[in-house]
């Protein structure tokens, strides 16, 4: 267990570190399952996990500083147990939403100890106009930042993961059985929260598109997915033919406008 923690603290060092410190990728529970997996050895179970809670997380973004959930930690330890513990998804699921929620304090706390602290040093290089000084706290900062996320995932796969699996394993079914319908459901809850953020009059017709494909046609998530990719490319190519329209009718409008402006300003010139 000692090495596993190991890998997956390292693993969210990593992640934590492109993710929010450096380079700024987004790194969503569909590339952050397949990692963990990786690491742990399962890396098939790794990509049904991930996919599974980016279902989960699909309608959760920040918005500037503001974070709702912490969805990296959620996958992590969700995809960690599961694999550890030989449990499937709706284990993940369980540990992957509480943990999201709950690391969202250790997010706020680094941004109030530690960021109000280094923006404090940094201010006053700025005034000293040191930028060597200035450059090396902000690395320090970049390189601070994932270090207490992989002490935390180290102490959690470390200490937890067996009495975790043992309290799994000895749940009465009806709360297994919750626990599975819930699984099922919070993805369903994940789309919403997406399609809230994204609804739109021009888009409600997909959406129906989708639901009759799925309800009447019976077709699975990849011909699905494969439709919708279709119609998307429809969508954006005449997107940008109405866009390109649009800028000819305005160059029009503009040259009209200025013929009838010039001609308007040789009359006036004729009449003084």
């Amino acid at each position: 267990m000692l090495v596993n923690a190991i890998l997956v603290a390292v693993a969210t060092y990593l992640i934590k570190f492109f993710s929010l410190s450096f380079a700024n990728l987004q790194m969503r529970p569909l590339i952050i399952g397949p990692i963990i997996g990786l690491v742990l050895g399962d890396f098939t179970q790794g990509i049904i996990i991930g996919a599974s809670l980016e279902a989960v997380f699909l309608g959760v973004f920040g918005v500037g500083g503001s974070l709702p959930s912490d969805t990296d930690m959620g996958a992590i330890v969700g995809t960690s147990f599961a694999i550890l513990a030989g449990n499937d998804v709706k284990s993940a699921v369980a540990f992957a939403v509480p943990v999201g929620l709950l690391s969202i304090f250790v997010y706020n706390l680094i941004k109030i100890v530690w960021h109000n602290a280094v923006v404090a040093i940094a201010d006053k290089a700025v005034e000293k106009h040191d930028d060597k000084r200035y450059e090396h706290i902000h690395l320090a900062a970049v390189f601070f930042f994932g270090i207490p996320y992989a002490v935390i995932a180290f102490i959690v796969i470390m200490v937890g993961v067996e009495p975790i699996s043992n309290l799994m394993n000895s749940l009465p079914t009806v709360v297994n059985n919750f626990l599975s319908i819930a699984s099922k459901l919070l993805p369903a809850m994940g789309f919403g929260m997406l399609l809230k953020s994204l609804w739109d009059k021009e888009l409600i017709p997909y959406f129906f598109v989708g639901f009759t494909l799925a309800a009447y046609f019976k077709l699975d998530t990849m011909g699905i997915a494969l439709v919708g990719t279709i119609l998307a490319v429809l969508y954006g190519y005449n997107y940008l033919q109405k866009q390109e329209q649009n800028k000819k009718n305005n160059k029009l409008n503009h040259s009209d406008n200025s013929s009838l402006s010039t001609g308007d300003d040789v009359v006036d010139d004729f009449f003084e």
